[in-house]
C-alpha cells in the first residue's frame, strides 16, 4: 500500500509543479478522469490465480465490479468530475477533488479485502465488437478527405464492420487465427454460498494423494488448511478446470499503479483549480483528450517492455567490472600477435565500403523508380496511373520491412560476409530513396514544364530539361544523407554475421575481450562524427 500512497503522491505533485507554472488545471482534471476510464475498463489492476500459472488471469476493476460494487465510485466520480469540468471555475476543481476522492477510497478499499473465490465468466463478442469498430472506423476515415462520397463510404464502413465481426466471432475464422480473442474479457462473479468451503474440502481429501506424490519428489508434505487464505498461490485443480479464480486484491498489476497516480494527479489538480479558479484555458477539453490518449498509450507501454530502473542497480556490477576489463584499450600485443587496431581498420573500412556501394546501387535503381512513383509525371493516362499505383504500393511494402530482417535471410541465403550485408542495405535504401526522389520531384516548380510542353516538347525532354535540373540537388542530397544512415545500419547488420565491424564488436564481446570490443567502439565513434561533420557540409553547399 506504500508504493501506491506514494504513487498517487507523485500524482499531486504534478498537479502541483503545474499549477505553480499557472498551467491549465482544469485540463489535468479531464485528462486524469478520461484516463482513469480507460484504466477502469481496460487495465489489469489485481490478480486471479488458478492452478496452473496459464489459468492466472489480471481482472480489471470493471471485471471485479460484480466482486465489489464499490469501484463503480471510480467512473461514476469522473463523470461528475467532467460535468462539473464544463462549468470551469471552482466547480470544475470540487469535480477534480471530489472524482480524485472517489477514485482513491474506491481503489484503496478493494486493495485491503481479503483474499477471496470467484468464478470466470468470458463476455462474448467484446474483443470482436472492438476489432470490428476499428475496421468500421478505419474505413470512416476516408470520407474525411472525400466529402462528396461521404454517405458511400460511410455505409461501405458500417457493411465492413458488420462483416469483420462476423468473421471475428467465427471459430473457422478470425478464432482459427486468434483463438484467445473469443471470450477474451472476462468478469469475476461471485460465488454461490458454501462454494468456498466445497473448494476447501475437496483440497483436504486429495491431499493424502498429493503428499504422496511430493514425498517421492523429496518435497515437504502440504498441511491441511481451514480457508482459501491458508493456500500459496494456486487453487486446486478441479476447481480451476470449473473456472474458479482465487483473486489476490492485494496483488497489484500496473493499472493500480496507473488508477493511483491519475486519481492523485486529479485530486492535486482539483485542489489547485479550487484555490485559483483562473487556472483554465478554452480548448482545455481537447487538450484533456490529448492527455489522455497518451497516458493510455504509455502507460500499458512502460508495462510491456518491462520498464524497471532497479535492473540498473542489481546491473551495476557488471558495468563496472567492463568498465574495468574494457579500460585501457588493447591497440596491440605482438608477444600474443593479437593487433586489435589494424583489425578494426580494416574492419570499419569495409563497413563504410558496405555502406558505399549499398548506398550507390539504391540510388541507381531509386532513380527511374521515383519518376514513375510522382503523381505529376504519371497523371497522363490510366496505364500510367496504373504505374503509379503498382510502383507506390511496391516501395511502402517493402519500406516496411526493416534492414535487420533482410540481412538476416540474405545471410541464410548467400552465407556469412558484407555481401548480405550490401544488398540488405540496398534493398532498404532503394524504397527510402525511392519515396524521398518521387516527393522531390511531385514538389518540382510546375512553370518550367508547362513552358517546355506548350512549345511540343516530348516527356523525356520535358524530365531531361524541366524537372532534372530542379531535384538533382535534391537527390544528391537525399543520397548524401541516406548514406550516412546506411553506415550506421551497416554496424548492427555485422551482429547478424552480415560483415563488418560489428561482426568483430559482436565476436569480442561474446568471447569477453572487452578491452579489444573498446577500440572498435572507439573507432566507430570518430568515423561516425567525421561522416556527421562531412555529411552536413555537402549537404549545406547542395541544397
Amino acid at each position: 500500500m506504500t508504493e501506491l500512497l506514494l504513487y498517487t503522491f507523485f500524482g499531486m505533485l504534478l498537479a502541483v509543479l503545474a499549477g505553480l507554472a499557472k498551467g491549465s488545471m482544469r485540463r489535468w482534471v479531464i485528462g486524469a478522469g478520461l484516463a482513469l476510464l480507460v484504466v477502469f475498463a481496460a487495465f489489469p489492476f489485481s490478480r486471479a490465480r488458478g492452478f496452473l500459472s496459464r489459468d492466472t488471469i489480471d481482472p480489471t476493476l470493471l471485471a471485479l465490479v460484480p466482486l465489489f460494487p464499490l469501484l463503480l465510485m471510480i467512473p461514476l466520480g469522473v463523470l461528475l468530475a467532467l460535468v462539473l469540468a464544463r462549468r470551469g471555475g471552482q466547480a470544475a476543481g470540487l469535480g477534480g477533488v471530489l472524482g480524485g476522492t472517489a477514485a482513491l477510497v474506491a481503489a484503496g478499499w478493494w486493495y485491503v479485502q481479503p483474499v477471496q473465490i470467484a468464478k470466470l465468466y468470458p463476455v462474448e463478442g467484446l474483443i470482436e465488437l472492438l476489432l470490428a469498430l476499428g475496421v468500421a472506423g478505419s474505413v470512416a476515415l476516408l470520407s474525411f478527405s472525400r466529402p462528396k462520397q461521404r454517405v458511400p463510404i460511410l455505409i461501405g464502413a458500417v457493411v465492413a464492420g458488420v462483416l469483420a465481426f462476423l468473421w471475428f466471432h467465427a471459430p473457422q475464422g478470425g478464432g482459427a487465427y486468434l483463438p484467445k480473442s473469443l471470450g477474451y474479457y472476462k468478469l469475476m462473479l461471485p460465488t454461490p454460498p458454501g462454494a468456498e468451503q466445497q473448494i476447501v474440502d475437496a483440497y483436504n481429501r486429495a491431499l493424502p494423494e498429493l503428499n504422496a506424490i511430493r514425498k517421492e519428489l523429496g518435497q515437504d508434505e502440504l498441511k491441511p488448511i481451514q480457508s482459501l487464505a491458508d493456500l500459496q498461490g494456486a487453487i486446486p485443480q478441479q476447481a480451476s478446470s470449473e473456472g474458479y479464480r482465487l483473486v489476490q486484491p492485494a496483488t497489484t498489476q500496473y493499472g493500480a499503479f496507473a488508477a493511483f497516480f491519475l486519481a492523485g494527479l486529479m485530486l492535486g489538480a482539483g485542489l489547485m483549480q479550487l484555490r485559483n479558479a483562473s487556472l483554465q484555458e478554452p480548448d482545455d477539453f481537447r487538450a484533456g483528450i490529448l492527455i489522455a490518449l497518451v497516458a493510455s498509450f504509455l502507460i500499458p507501454a512502460f508495462d510491456a517492455t518491462e520498464f524497471d530502473l532497479n535492473k540498473l542497480v542489481v546491473g551495476w556490477p557488471f558495468l563496472q567490472q567492463f568498465a574495468d576489463k574494457a579500460w585501457p584499450p588493447l591497440l596491440a600485443d605482438p608477444a600474443a600477435e593479437r593487433y586489435p587496431l589494424q583489425e578494426v581498420l580494416s574492419q570499419i573500412a569495409v563497413t563504410v565500403q558496405m555502406a558505399l556501394v549499398g548506398t550507390f546501387l539504391a540510388a541507381v535503381f531509386a532513380m527511374p523508380l521515383s519518376f514513375l512513383a510522382a503523381r505529376n509525371v504519371t497523371s497522363g493516362t490510366p496505364l500510367m496511373r496504373s504505374v503509379f499505383y503498382v510502383t507506390r504500393l511496391f516501395l511502402n511494402v517493402l519500406r516496411g520491412v526493416p534492414t535487420l530482417i533482410i540481412a538476416l535471410i540474405l545471410v541464410a541465403a548467400v552465407g556469412l560476409g558484407p555481401f548480405a550485408g550490401v544488398m540488405a542495405i540496398a534493398i532498404h535504401s532503394l524504397t527510402e530513396l525511392g519515396k524521398l526522389y518521387s516527393e522531390a520531384i511531385e514538389n518540382a516548380d510546375k512553370g518550367p514544364v508547362e513552358a517546355l510542353e506548350s512549345t511540343g516538347a516530348s516527356g523525356v525532354n520535358v524530365v531531361r530539361w524541366a524537372i532534372l535540373p530542379q531535384v538533382l540537388p535534391l537527390f544528391v542530397s537525399y543520397t548524401v544523407y541516406n548514406f550516412e544512415i546506411n553506415f550506421r545500419s551497416s554496424l548492427v547488420l555485422g551482429l547478424v554475421g552480415a560483415g563488418g565491424i560489428g561482426y568483430f564488436i559482436n565476436e569480442k564481446m561474446a568471447s569477453g575481450q572487452y578491452d579489444q570490443m573498446i577500440v572498435g567502439v572507439i573507432a566507430i565513434v570518430i568515423v561516425v562524427n567525421i561522416i556527421d561533420f562531412a555529411s552536413s557540409w555537402l549537404r549545406s553547399r547542395l541544397v
